[in-house]
């Protein structure tokens, strides 16, 4: 049986990405599709938007350290717009390199949302497609409890694109991603007046 590809995988995340690269320079025939940006969720909404925000808070306390070594500035202003656009600059500059890589490697991308209709055939902008392999490369989302209020509440990822700094935010969990995110809002422009991180675990207060 012929197909149209020797691989197709659903979703460009940095393992779906990879996975394409890689196969096509075994001399396969690839696709990938993908419903959003390129590059999965460490460099368009994870690691990489969370570090330049992380980057961001460092500079208030580094410019009042400084006075101890002998440099002096004059008080300065924080615009937390200019640092999202800034960000968001950044983003769509990696996903336009995600996509020249896959376009240079010979892969072919499909942007729109893919389902798998058989062990051979997927489905992706109103059209089937078959392939010998299917690969399912699509990661995961936030999850958000079903706690009383949760429709007033936001995940990690509308974290990372708010259009204005909040004054107050309690956080909902310990890990790391709720760690550097309480952090971010609480040192960035030192806007946020109280921020509260919630260890569901441990059911303490920090």
């Amino acid at each position: 049986m012929e197909f149209d590809y020797d691989l197709f995988v659903i979703g460009a995340g940095s393992g779906g990405v990879r996975l394409s690269r890689t196969a096509t320079s075994y001399g396969a025939r690839v696709a990938i599709a993908e419903d959003s940006r390129v590059g999965g969720t460490c460099v368009m909404r994870g690691c990489i938007p969370k570090k330049l925000l992380v980057y961001a808070s460092h500079f208030p306390h580094e410019v009042e350290d400084a006075a101890g070594y002998g440099w002096s500035y004059a008080p300065g202003t924080f615009s937390w717009s200019t640092l999202i656009e800034g960000k968001n600059r950044e983003i769509a500059r990696l996903n336009a390199v995600c996509i020249t890589l896959l376009g240079k490697s010979g892969v072919r991308l499909y942007n729109g949302r893919a389902t798998v209709v058989d062990a051979h055939t997927v489905e992706v902008l109103g059209q089937q497609v078959s392939a010998r392999h299917i690969a399912i490369a699509t990661g995961a989302r936030p999850m958000l409890p079903a706690i009383p209020g949760i429709e007033h509440a936001i995940s990690s990822d509308e974290a990372l694109d708010l259009v204005h700094l909040p004054k107050n935010i309690a956080i909902v969990g310990g890990g790391y991603i709720a760690v550097d995110v309480c952090r971010n809002f609480r040192r960035t422009g030192r806007a946020s007046r109280s921020v509260a991180s919630w260890n569901t675990d441990s059911a303490r207060l920090r």
